[in-house]
């Protein structure tokens, strides 16, 4: 298939060739929609724009295409209902995500600077800051970058230095670091290349790079198939499954050795939960979030085998 399927009529959308090979042709996966639209417009699912999951035909890698232009990607983050950019509402899954924050944000500290003495962080999509100052009452001289302003004034209002701005484009003039991370970030990135070029620039000689992405051959990814919460379209652009990072890896960042590969604990339930509460609304909800839980569990146990895990956690080191 030569192209992808075509874009409901929205001239604001590009196909483009697969980040890992080039290729041009690609067989659909999935149709797929905007589960923060349909939290919008409730009970009007029927109405909501469609987008595709496609595979290149060549490596099977799994990408959104078409997808929004570069510039309108903004918007997408707006409305007050991303998740990750809240500081309250989101419903019962917001609270439950908030009070389970402290104890992610924790595991992921622990996990990204074992073996390190506090040094200089980087942080890329740091959001509300919320690892940002774990890191910094660990000692950690720690700067965030975030596209999104509300968001990023959210975390300086709390004390955390934050570039506001593309990562590209962010200016790290004479800055290099210890360690960096990407928390469910790199996915967002329309110039993945780019990034992970110029994240390796500023990374110090045996520098640390640490990289969380949602995991398409999780147990919850083939139980809910097209409603995957992480799909998330049109805000996930790639879909990484394990073995397809480090082919990216050697081919934009340099020299970097995989030292270690885990699962984040937490995120199969959040996956579960938000894949089966996006698309019904009140007791019915209610009713899915059950399975959900059910779900998660299957998850979080399969999640203990290597790169099983609903999302996969991957720590580099500089050579």
């Amino acid at each position: 298939m030569a192209n992808s399927p075509e874009p409901d009529a929205r001239d604001s959308l590009e196909n483009l060739p697969c980040l890992l090979c080039g290729g041009q042709n690609y067989r659909p996966v999935y149709q797929v929609l905007d589960r923060l639209q349909a939290r919008i417009q409730s009970g009007q699912v029927k109405k909501l724009e469609t987008y595709h999951i496609v595979a290149c035909s060549a490596c099977g890698f799994r990408f959104l295409n078409p997808r929004p232009r570069a510039q309108d990607l903004g918007k997408y983050y707006q409305g007050g209902v991303y998740g990750p950019h809240q500081r309250e509402g989101g419903g019962a899954v917001g609270v439950v995500y908030r009070l389970l924050r402290p104890f992610s944000v924790g595991y992921k500290a622990r996990q990204a600077a074992r073996g390190l003495a506090p040094g200089d962080l980087l942080d890329v999509g740091c959001g509300t800051g919320e690892f940002l100052r774990e890191m910094r009452r660990r000692g950690w001289q720690a700067l965030g970058i975030e596209k999104e302003e509300k968001a990023a004034q959210i975390a300086q209002d709390s004390g955390c230095p934050v570039l506001v701005g593309d990562p590209l484009e962010t200016d790290l003039t004479n800055r290099t670091f210890d360690l960096v991370t990407l928390w469910h970030s790199l996915e967002h990135l329309p110039d993945v290349r780019g990034v992970l070029s110029k994240v390796a620039g500023h990374l110090k000689p045996s520098g640390r790079l640490v990289i969380a992405l949602p995991n398409p051959d999780s147990l919850d990814a083939r139980f809910y198939r097209s409603r995957w919460a992480a799909w998330d379209a049109p805000r996930h652009l790639y879909h990484f499954r394990p073995g397809e990072l480090e082919r990216l890896m050697r081919q934009s960042a340099g020299e970097f050795r995989l030292i270690k590969t885990t699962s984040l604990p937490l995120d199969p339930f959040y996956h579960a939960l938000l894949s089966e509460i996006s698309w019904s609304h009140g007791i019915a909800a209610w009713a899915k979030a059950i399975r959900g839980g059910m779900i998660g569990l299957l998850s979080f146990f399969s999640g203990f085998a290597a790169l099983r895990g609903s999302s996969n956690l991957y720590i580099y080191q500089k050579a």
